[in-house]
């Protein structure tokens, strides 16, 4: 049985189309204070501010109308991209995000569809906080 709402964006189940091993790659960095660096002494002041998180996603092979829900989902949202997802510290969770560029390549044309697969893109979040 698959897995499912382990990768969910604006609403959309794409947990089905995750790459195996590599598919969802999971980051935080660390977002310093503008007074971070080295002191004269060369000790290390991170004054750290908050998080970010980063999703690198590798997704196929999917149907073109998957695809294409999913290009939807990642354009044009000023205001963010709500994503459900497993995050190491947090568990499974929802922040918002906001989307980077996207690549795909068409696997295979057939009569009934085309087949999208290699599909890559980032994931940067917008605020360190979850959301509901």
């Amino acid at each position: 049985m698959a897995i499912t709402g382990a990768l969910i964006i604006n609403g959309h189940d794409y947990t089905q189309y995750v790459k195996q091993k590599t598919g969802l790659a999971w980051a935080r960095e660390n977002t310093n204070d503008s007074d971070a660096g080295r002191d004269e002494a060369d000790i290390m002041h991170t004054n750290v501010r908050s998080h970010q998180r980063k999703l690198t996603v590798k997704l196929g092979p999917m149907p073109f109308s998957a695809a294409q829900q999913l290009e939807t989902d990642l354009q044009g949202h000023d205001a963010g991209v709500v994503v459900q997802y497993p995050d190491l510290k947090d568990g499974m969770c929802s922040r918002l995000f906001y989307s980077t560029s996207i690549s795909a390549a068409e696997e295979q044309f057939r009569d009934d569809d085309i087949v999208i697969d290699n599909v890559t893109f980032t994931l940067i979040s917008v605020k360190e906080a979850t959301v509901t």
